[in-house]
């Protein structure tokens, strides 16, 4: 067994689903998408803005010469569809929390993993490696689609063909030049599903998507929701995995069950209890999961928005409190929707 396969069996022992190999050249056509996106200002609050870096992994690792890429499921049983906004048994309004965002950090879980493939390599070969996930400047799914991991969807998801686009992605480059392997075929027929789900229209077209209006982006924005998108987030709290469910890729797709992605709390959460969120329990149900990074306010805010987008007057006394409220953003987004009961 040579060095790549011995890090692929290695890399699925601790539990990567896919593993790729891809050679460190620049991502030359993606380098002319990402200028013209910063022209248009369409790049993402939160990925990096130096388009010279995100393209050429040489800036990133000197000397490098392959990009191992690696995809990690997160979908766990039982596997819980969309479900509309809607009460459950106790009467309780439900607030939407993205897949993502309730399992602990995958951040932290992949690079343990990535650091552990690390390790495996040097003792037997040495090098230099620089390991990232998601918050460095390589273009992730670019890169995973070169090493054959998938193909981009048209909602500009990675998808692979087991898991769909459930999927957390993590690189290590490294200046050992492995046997590259080859891109698959893309599945995406052009359905169109994904764009027309989408509620705001930032699917501007196939593989074109403006941030600015992506409810996924608006949930994560500092300060207060603008006026436009507060009806269109319904009951989203954190996150929009509305362009992921529509699409038929991610029907019956392989569920992993990774005992790491075990979900902290489940995927509709009583809009009241957020809503009044306080600091320990927002620690003992945010503090470990992707969502925690915007802090507590955020979530209370998004809260209180999807309470005003319910038009449920039994929560009218709720608002009136939260109109006092120590937290602006909270105050501010209390009135609108207090506003929003009485236009019933």
């Amino acid at each position: 067994m040579n060095l790549k396969q011995e890090v692929i069996c290695f890399a699925k022992k601790i539990g990567f689903d896919r593993v790729g190999f891809t050679t460190a050249g620049p991502f030359l056509k993606e380098k002319e998408i990402l200028a013209e996106k910063k022209a248009r200002n369409l790049l993402s609050p939160f990925e990096e803005t130096n388009v010279e870096l995100r393209c050429d992994p040489n800036k990133i690792l000197p000397g490098v010469r392959t990009i191992i890429c690696f995809a990690m499921g997160y979908l766990v049983e039982p596997y819980e569809p969309e479900e509309t906004c809607q009460d459950n048994i106790n009467g309780d309004l439900l607030g939407k929390i993205s897949r993502y965002a309730r399992v602990k950090d995958y951040h932290f879980i992949l690079t343990k993993k990535l650091k552990a493939i690390v390790e495996f390599i040097s003792n037997k070969q040495p090098g230099t490696f620089k390991i990232e996930v998601d918050t460095g400047g390589l273009m992730e799914k670019a890169a995973a689609q070169r090493a054959g991991l998938g193909w981009i969807g048209e909602n500009t998801c990675l998808f692979t063909p087991e898991l769909g686009s459930w999927v957390f992605l993590g690189e290590i480059l490294t200046d050992i030049e492995f046997e590259p392997d080859r891109p698959i075929e893309s599945r995406c027929n052009g359905c169109g599903r994904c764009i027309r789900a989408c509620p705001t229209g930032a699917l501007m077209a196939p593989f074109q998507i403006n941030p600015n209006r992506c409810l996924s982006c608006i949930t994560q924005m500092r300060g207060f929701i603008p006026e436009e998108f507060r009806r269109p987030l319904g009951n989203r709290v954190f996150g929009c995995d509305t362009c992921q469910e529509a699409c038929p890729h991610n029907m019956n797709v392989k569920i992993p069950n990774h005992k790491e992605f075990k979900p902290q709390f489940p995927l509709e959460t009583s809009l009241a209890k957020l809503a009044k969120l306080n600091k320990h329990d927002f620690d003992k149900a945010f503090k470990a999961t992707a969502a925690g990074w915007r802090g507590r306010n955020v979530i209370r805010r998004n809260a209180v928005c999807a309470i005003g987008n319910m038009r449920d007057v039994r929560f009218k006394k709720l608002l009136e409190e939260l109109i006092d409220d120590p937290s602006e953003i909270v105050r501010e987004q209390a009135k609108w929707s207090l506003k929003n009961l009485t236009k019933m």
